[in-house]
């Protein structure tokens, strides 16, 4: 048996929305689709505010400012782990820390 790797489960309306965007002013930042997106987790999971970001290093980066990390602070991460997790430390002063777990 053949398992398909990332193979995309597309429907009409993905290609609908797929179009819609295309043929958009905007094709990133605040379109309309990040509005429908905002309002739905709004809605759907009864959120206050909801912030969309393009990548998972602006949401690390963003946490890392909401966290108030300042020159000289230590945050535990984990050791293996991906470098934009340190960068969102780092580029505020924090001194990542780095530790292991005893499964």
């Amino acid at each position: 048996m053949t398992i398909p790797f990332n193979k995309p489960y597309i429907t009409s309306k993905e290609e609908k929305y797929i179009l819609e965007a295309l043929h958009s002013a905007r094709h990133s930042g605040n379109n309309a689709f990040g509005k429908r997106a905002i309002e739905f987790m709004k809605n759907k999971y009864g959120f206050n505010e909801v912030f969309l970001t393009p990548s998972c290093t602006s949401a690390m980066e963003m946490g890392a400012l909401l966290a108030n990390i300042n020159p000289g602070d230590e945050v535990i991460l984990p050791s293996y782990t991906f470098s934009s997790t340190v960068n969102a430390i780092v580029i505020f002063g924090g001194k990542p820390v780095f530790c292991e777990i005893d499964p």
